[in-house]
């Protein structure tokens, strides 16, 4: 059975005795975009590691979807500038 990951997927791997949170992404060609590290955020244990990565995806998709929402809103003929 092979698993296809899309989108952001959260990582985590060790270095020494600390665990240092990475966002994975798939989707990316180019070997050294896909991973995106978080060396000064390493975490004692590899949950909480994995938690911090998850909860930077979750804001990142928040951040994208208000600027979304907001884009949506100004662009909408009724709240136009009047030419």
């Amino acid at each position: 059975m092979k698993i296809i990951l899309t989108g952001p997927t959260p990582v985590v791997y060790r270095v020494g005795k600390a665990f240092v949170p990475a966002i994975y992404h798939a989707e990316r060609k180019a070997e050294y975009l896909r991973f995106k590290h978080f060396s000064r955020k390493a975490k004692a244990t590899s949950e909480d590691a994995l938690a911090y990565a998850a909860r930077v995806i979750w804001y990142r998709q928040r951040r994208e979807a208000e600027k979304r929402r907001r884009l949506e809103a100004i662009s909408h003929p009724r709240f136009g500038r009047a030419a």
